[in-house]
């Protein structure tokens, strides 16, 4: 028979552990051209300061994922946007797609 004692010393780590390595075991795959024909055909870069200002010259300096409204963030690196489901996006990237969030 268990005791609660024990019990609780089972269970308490168990829990931790599944909380801690949950989100990182269930981690949208990062978001690249080449992966998704979406952000090919957007222009997306992880890094803004990559932009092909020749090809997109809607791009203007500031613009980041960081300051789009598609753009919701899971730390101060990435986050994920509605154009892109199921992938994670850097906060300093950029597609065709930027909005300025209001």
């Amino acid at each position: 028979m268990t005791n609660r004692r024990t019990f609780l010393f089972k269970v308490i780590p168990a829990v931790a552990a599944v909380s801690v390595l949950g989100n990182q075991a269930f981690a949208e795959p990062k978001l690249s051209a080449d992966n998704n024909p979406a952000a090919k055909a957007l222009g997306y870069v992880p890094d803004a300061s990559k932009v092909d200002k020749q090809k997109y010259s809607k791009y203007e300096n500031g613009q980041k994922c960081a300051t789009c409204t598609n753009f919701t963030a899971i730390n101060e690196q990435s986050g994920t946007c509605t154009m892109y489901k199921g992938f994670e996006v850097e906060s300093n990237g950029w597609c065709n797609a930027w909005a300025k969030k209001a």
